[in-house]
């Protein structure tokens, strides 16, 4: 028996909700519509969602939370740390490219000091530097005595040559230049007898070395 009332199931809350929800209500009514079109829609369409959302398993599926941005702090956040890790890259670059100069900074010198170091030791080795403090003739005026060997040989007949020569001057002074008499004229005493000095002796090595027979 009718009573002219019409009875409407009432809607749940969820369908309650997505009546106001535009993207539902446009799927909900994409899904209502008639004709062969919409038909072949429903059929070959995977789910509930339709042709333009993928099932939750498929390569393709990506949820409403990882489509758009939610956390605009946290990307700020990001944006800072990658700010700051990228600073901080560029100190360390710097320091290590400092601390690369310094090294080759202290090993230049090192080397520059090693090759001073066996520069003067090839110097002593050598001599040519103490060569500067050595006297010119071979005699020790400490010891006032002769260098040992031919030079010292030589040096000695020289200077007996020069002393020779000076004692041969003397007596032919006082021989040529002195009175004739025999005795002094002024105290009569008798004069000293001037005997001419021995040459020195020309020694061995000095004529081995010059040549001579």
């Amino acid at each position: 028996m009718s009573y002219g009332f019409r009875n409407i199931k009432p809607m749940t809350r969820e369908e309650r909700r997505q009546t106001k929800d535009k993207v539902a209500l446009e799927k909900g009514r994409l899904m209502k519509r008639s004709g062969q079109q919409a038909r072949m829609y429903r059929e070959n369409a995977p789910g509930p969602e339709g042709l333009t959302c993928p099932l939750t398993n498929a390569a393709g599926y990506l949820a409403d939370a990882d489509r758009f941005h939610s956390d605009v702090s946290g990307e700020e956040l990001q944006a800072r740390q990658n700010k700051y890790d990228r600073n901080q890259q560029i100190y360390e670059n710097k320091r290590i490219m400092n601390a690369e100069k310094e090294e080759e900074r202290w090993q230049k010198m090192e080397n520059i000091k090693a090759q001073e170091e066996a520069y003067w030791e090839n110097q002593r080795q050598l001599g040519n530097k103490a060569k500067k403090n050595i006297s010119g003739v071979p005699y020790d005026t400490v010891t006032l005595q002769y260098h040992d060997g031919l030079d010292g040989d030589r040096l000695r007949h020289s200077d007996d040559l020069v002393r020779y020569r000076a004692a041969l001057r003397a007596k032919n002074l006082v021989e040529c230049g002195d009175t004739r008499s025999s005795c002094d004229i002024i105290n009569g005493t008798d004069l000293p007898s001037h005997i001419p000095p021995a040459r020195p002796h020309v020694p061995q090595l000095d004529l081995h070395h010059s040549g001579h027979p």
